[in-house]
């Protein structure tokens, strides 16, 4: 009896093994992207009117580096440190959130996402705060820890996708860090 026991529970093992090594790897790696350059004090520079009219919003660059197209439709952004997940972006609109290889996109962090698909519904606290951000499957691809913004003033990566950080007197929202 006992050795029966012991046949079924290591069957019983290598099943739930197997399931978790299987469910791991079809998963696939999250996306090779980059919260790439962000301004939090978005006064007189670059204008947002993709919702119909111009704003002078927060904004947020994601940056691309891996070799195919990343749809970041379904992915989510987060400011708490004790959430997991915050504001899901619009996954109805692929043409819109797929990121080229190499490419940049910008997202407008205006608290106003019934502007399209492109907008964030929290607004970057100037004061610094927490900026998290989450695959479809609650996975972290990048986080930053921000303190006080200046106005017009942009903080991105030295090099895109790279380690170090600078701000940027003229900020390149949509395009190559420079």
């Amino acid at each position: 009896m006992t050795r029966s026991l012991n046949k079924l529970g290591l069957i019983f093992l290598i099943l739930v093994l197997g399931a978790g090594t299987l469910f791991f790897f079809l998963r696939g790696d999250p996306p090779v992207l980059y919260i790439n350059e962000f301004m939090a004090e978005n006064v007189t520079c670059c204008p947002d009117s993709t919702g119909g009219m111009i704003d002078h919003d927060d904004w947020i660059e994601i940056y691309n580096a891996s070799k195919v197209p990343v749809d970041i439709g379904g992915m989510y952004f987060s400011q708490d440190a004790g959430q997991s997940l915050g504001h899901k972006i619009d996954d109805a609109h692929s043409d819109l959130t797929t990121i080229p290889p190499g490419g940049f996109l910008v997202l407008w962090a205006d608290g106003s996402p019934e502007q399209g698909p492109l907008h964030l519904d929290f607004r970057l606290d100037q004061d610094g705060e927490l900026l998290r951000f989450f695959d479809q499957h609650g996975r972290t691809i990048d986080n930053y820890t921000f303190t006080e913004q200046a106005h017009d003033v942009s903080l991105g990566r030295s090099t895109d996708g790279g380690s170090s950080w600078k701000s940027f007197s003229v900020p390149t929202p949509g395009a190559p860090n420079r």
